[in-house]
C-alpha cells in the first residue's frame, strides 16, 4: 500500500529504540492523496540515507517505440495506458508524463505486478527501479525510453533523462530512517552516529547498494533532509489526485 501498512506500524510502536522505520518520499505521497492520515511529521527523523537514480520509463519492444518523442507522437494517434500503483512514486511521474502524452493510468499494483501487465500486453507504459527492469532490456521483451532524474546515473549512463529529451519528468526519491515520535533524542543520535559512518565510509556498502538497487549512499542529518523533504512535498502536492481533481 505504497508503504504505507509498515509505516503506520512503525508510528504506532513503542518509542524504545527498537523499531525503526525505512522509507522513502511515498510516505508523503499517500497523506497528499488521502490514503493515509500521516507523513513525516508524524515520527522522529534521523536523515536522509540514499538517493534513487530515478525510475525508469519502459515500454514492450514490440511498439517499435525508441524515444519519448516517438511515445508522445504514439499517443496522440492513440491513447495509451500506463500502469501506477497510487500513493508511490509512479502516480507522480505518471501526471508529469501525462502533461505531454496522451495516457489514462491504470493502477495495477507494485513493480511485479507492472512488469507482468507489460509483459501481457495490458499496459502500453510502466514505470519502476532500473534493476527490476534491467533483465526484461536484456531479454528484448522491453525498452526504456528515459530515466526521471536531472542527470544521468552512472551506473547506466547509457539510458537518458527525460529532461535532455525536452519533458520535463522529474521526481527526486530520497531514502530515510525515522523512529516512533516520543522516541527519546540520545537514541535516535547514536543510531544517526552510526548510519551516518557506514555511509560515508564503508565502501563495501556503496558497491552493495548500488549492484542491488542501483542506490547512491547519501548522508543528510534530520534537520537538512526535512528541508530537502518539504521541497519534495510541495511537488508532490502538485501532481496529488486531491490537488488534480
Amino acid at each position: 500500500s505504497g508503504g504505507t501498512i509498515g509505516s503506520r506500524v512503525v508510528k504506532d510502536a513503542p518509542p524504545d529504540g527498537y523499531t525503526v522505520l525505512q522509507n522513502h518520499n511515498a510516505l508523503m505521497i499517500s497523506k497528499a492523496n488521502g490514503i493515509s492520515d500521516f507523513g513525516l511529521e508524524a515520527f522522529k527523523l534521523v536523515g536522509i540515507t540514499a538517493a534513487n537514480p530515478g525510475d525508469v520509463i519502459a515500454v514492450s519492444a514490440k511498439s517499435g517505440i525508441k524515444n519519448l518523442r516517438e511515445l508522445v507522437e504514439a499517443s496522440k494517434k492513440k491513447k495509451m495506458t500506463v500502469a501506477t500503483n497510487i500513493g508511490a512514486t509512479t502516480q507522480i511521474e505518471s501526471f508529469m508524463l501525462a502533461e505531454y502524452a496522451n495516457v489514462t493510468q491504470v493502477d495495477v499494483g507494485g513493480i511485479p505486478e507492472k512488469i507482468t501487465a507489460l509483459l501481457g500486453g495490458h499496459v502500453d507504459i510502466i514505470m519502476g527501479p532500473y534493476g527490476n527492469i534491467e533483465p526484461y532490456v536484456k531479454s528484448g521483451d522491453f525498452t526504456i525510453l528515459g530515466v526521471t532524474s536531472k542527470e544521468r546515473s552512472k551506473t547506466f549512463p547509457d539510458i537518458p533523462t527525460c529532461i535532455e529529451q525536452g519533458y520535463n519528468i522529474y521526481f527526486p526519491t530520497r531514502f530515510f530512517y525515522a523512529f516512533p515520535k516520543d522516541t527519546d533524542q540520545a537514541i535516535v543520535d547514536k543510531f544517526a552516529k552510526a548510519l551516518e559512518k557506514i555511509i560515508t565510509t564503508n565502501q563495501d556498502y556503496a558497491a552493495d547498494i548500488a549492484k542491488a538497487y542501483y542506490q547512491t549512499p547519501l548522508w543528510i542529518p534530520a534537520e537538512q533532509a526535512m528541508a530537502i523533504f518539504d521541497e519534495i512535498d510541495a511537488l508532490i502536492r502538485k501532481y496529488s489526485l486531491t490537488t488534480l481533481k
